[in-house]
């Protein structure tokens, strides 16, 4: 893997023990069956790994105005054992449920985040869960440490919630093996494509069966490398366990690999994001023309897309871009002189850069919209930190620990890791490959689950200043999909104003909510004909 690809996978870280549950939090475990292999505990060093056998259980009130609703939420690991041979690992979850007297028939989603590295808590506190961190409207940050708040567009008003922390982030990690009890990194042994994809599947199965939830229509979500979990467990699941889905929400996900690194010979790369540099040029004022999420932002773009596939890409495959670089540098803002030195190639870290040098304001690859003071005024490119994710990962930790502990009654010592960075570190992307070189990517996967299954229906959300994984490359991956005529109509593509995480502008957040209520009520109730 090139250097470039490794610090690709570090820009996607998406856009997101011994212990046991005290005496006092003893009312809220749920009784459970002791675990055949039990005996492991006692055989091996836990420190840092959860116990099996409890389980924590709270009862809560969500009220607003009218709004009442009445839930539980269950906190703790199921075991999963990757391959015959491997450690077990203990994943973490936590799962809200609201009364309902034919639970069998509610919807269900597991939802993940990416990265790789990332856990369940940007999805959770920040858009989906019933209880969310506070944000500015606009998507920028209080002061720290931040407050949790009921959330009314909680996802819980439609469909059960499971949040799943893949091995090594949350409170997920594996059993050291017997022969080396001491021995740390056992989670190393999840870290790669086929085996992350094993270790979901595995915990959505046992799930099913544990909490009787088998004839329960099934959905998962995924954001980021999260959505290109989706896409291949859409396959996975069905293929090799039997677990037939409704639906798949994926969220800015990063569908075709090959499509977020462009060099010399690979053309789509330097076109996918130039839409979105539009869309940041316009909000900061560098280009042409407003840009607003009261708008249909593929028709405010309509023009910009034209030019990127049908004119810039083709002079790119020529060889000869100098009849487009005055229209390219007025679309993105930066002067003629830079567009035509880079022969209309602009990679995505030096435009976060470039665009508002001059201010001496560095924005983020993962919302355009957001600008922050640049640390280091004279390099040409940004640091390894982007300065949202550094920002909102701190709310997000305050949020967690205090949430799991104070509410949900669920205490450890172990460290709750919302992004872990040795992950996508040490993530093995051959095991992903499908021949022996290339990038890895989902499309051929979600297109097989669609076709073979023809009432799954997919959702694909985006956000429309994201320079991590841009909307256009979904645009022109589902149009390369070319699914059958009968079953187009059940994917839907919608790009929202915002970033990678474009549901922490409150707006957004609010028109996403009400955009997957309407999808979870048509996949959840659709018969064949």
């Amino acid at each position: 893997m090139t250097a470039r690809f490794k610090s690709l996978a570090l820009i996607l870280l998406t856009i997101f023990v011994v212990a046991s549950i005290p005496e006092s939090n003893a009312q809220n475990k749920i009784q459970k069956k002791k675990p055949r292999n039990e005996a492991k505990d006692k055989e091996v060093n836990l420190k840092n790994v959860l116990p099996l056998n409890e389980w924590s259980k709270t009862e809560h009130v969500l009220k607003s105005g009218d709004l009442e609703l009445r839930y539980s939420a269950n906190t703790g690991v199921l075991p999963v054992n990757i391959g015959n041979e491997d450690p077990e690992c203990r994943i973490f979850f936590i799962n809200y449920e609201v009364e309902h007297k034919k639970k069998a028939s509610r919807p269900l989603v597991f939802v993940f985040n990416g990265g790789p590295g990332a856990s369940s808590a940007y999805l959770h506190l920040a858009a989906l869960g019933p209880k969310r961190i506070m944000l500015n409207e606009n998507g920028s940050f209080p002061a720290p440490p931040g407050r949790l708040s009921h959330n009314i567009h909680t996802w819980l008003r439609f469909t059960d919630l499971v949040f799943i922390d893949p091995v090594g982030t949350g409170y997920s990690r594996c059993l050291p093996s017997k022969c080396s009890p001491e021995k740390k990194g056992a989670e190393a042994k999840g870290w790669g494509v086929r085996e992350d994809l094993i270790s979901l599947a595995k915990f959505i199965r046992l799930y099913l069966t544990r909490t009787n939830r088998w004839l329960s229509p099934k959905f998962i979500a995924g954001e980021s490398y999260g959505g290109f979990r989706v896409g291949a467990l859409s396959d996975l699941l069905q293929s090799e366990y039997g677990i037939a889905l409704n639906g798949l929400v994926l969220v800015s996900p990063a569908l075709e690999f090959g499509l977020l690194r462009g060099d010399d010979y690979s053309l789509l790369p330097w076109i996918v994001n130039i839409p979105s540099y539009n869309a940041t040029a316009r909000y900061h004022g560098k280009a042409e023309g407003g840009i607003s999420g009261k708008e249909n932002l593929r028709i405010v773009l309509k023009d910009v897309e034209s030019f990127a596939l049908n004119e810039l890409l083709p002079a790119l495959a020529m060889g000869d871009t100098g009849a487009f670089h005055g229209r390219l540098s007025a679309y993105i803002g930066l002067s003629t002189d830079r567009v035509a030195r880079m022969k209309a190639r602009i990679p995505s870290c030096l435009y976060v850069k470039a665009l508002l040098r001059d201010a001496g304001r560095l924005i983020s690859l993962y919302d355009g919209s957001f600008a922050a003071i640049d640390p280091d005024p004279p390099s040409p490119l940004p640091s390894k930190e982007d300065p949202l994710l550094i920002q909102l990962n701190t709310l997000l930790t305050a949020g967690m620990n205090s949430y799991v502990r104070e509410q949900l009654k669920f205490e450890t010592d172990i460290s709750y890791e919302v992004l872990n960075k040795e992950v996508s570190k040490k993530w093995n992307w051959k095991s992903g490959l499908k021949r022996e070189q290339g990038f890895v990517g989902v499309a051929e996967s979600l297109k097989s689950s669609m076709s073979m299954n023809k009432d799954l229906k997919a959702f694909i959300a985006h956000g429309v200043f994201d320079l991590v994984t841009p909307y256009f490359g979904s645009v022109v991956v589902t149009r390369q999909m070319s699914l059958d005529p009968s079953i187009t109509a059940n994917l839907t593509l919608k790009v929202y104003e915002g970033g990678h995480m474009f549901y922490t502008h409150g707006p957004s957040r609010e028109a996403f909510f009400e955009d997957a209520r309407r999808f979870f009520q048509q996949a959840a109730t659709q018969t064949s004909p």
